[in-house]
C-alpha cells in the first residue's frame, strides 16, 4: 500500500510523462478537445484506475433525461463513429462510476495496467494517444449533427 504522497507522486509522474509523450507525437495536452466539446453534457476523458486505462466520451447531466437524450443522439450515428473507431469501442448507456454516479459512456479500455507499475506507462501512453485520436476524430465528425439534435 502506498502513502498519500506516494500516490500523488505516481499520478504526477504518469501525467507529466504523457504530456511529454504527446508533445513528441506532435500534440500538446491543450490541443485535445477534452472538455471543449461545445456540448454541455459531453467530455472526452483519459482515465487510469484499478480497472485499467480508459479513453472515453462521457455524457453526464444532472437530469437523466438530458443525459440519455444526448447519448441516444450519438447512438443514431453509431455506424459513422464505429467506422472511424473500429469494433473495440464499447457503448454503455448506464455506466456507474464507482462511488460517484451514473453516466453514459462510449469508450475504449486497456485492462491489466496500473499507474503504480512504471513498466505499464509506455503501453498506456500509446493506448491513450492512438485511441483518443480516433475517438476525437469520430466525435468531431458527428458533433454538429448531435448539437443540432439536443
Amino acid at each position: 500500500m502506498y502513502t498519500k504522497d506516494e500516490v500523488k507522486a505516481f499520478k504526477i509522474g504518469f501525467w507529466d510523462g504523457f504530456k511529454r509523450y504527446s508533445k513528441k507525437k506532435g500534440r500538446k495536452m491543450t490541443s485535445w478537445v477534452l472538455k471543449g466539446t461545445q456540448i454541455k453534457e459531453v467530455q472526452l476523458k483519459f482515465d487510469l484506475n484499478e480497472e485499467g486505462a480508459f479513453v472515453m466520451l462521457q455524457v453526464d447531466s444532472k437530469l437523466d433525461a438530458n443525459r440519455l437524450a444526448v447519448f441516444e443522439s450519438f447512438e443514431k450515428y453509431k455506424p459513422v463513429i464505429d467506422e472511424t473507431c473500429g469494433e473495440d469501442l464499447i457503448w454503455d448507456k448506464n455506466y456507474f462510476i464507482k462511488g460517484f454516479k451514473e453516466v453514459s459512456v462510449i469508450y475504449y479500455q486497456l485492462p491489466d495496467v496500473s499507474i503504480y507499475n512504471k513498466e505499464d506507462w509506455e503501453k498506456c501512453y500509446d493506448f491513450f494517444f492512438k485511441q483518443m485520436s480516433l475517438l476525437e476524430e469520430a466525435f468531431l465528425d458527428v458533433k454538429e449533427v448531435v448539437m443540432y439534435r439536443v
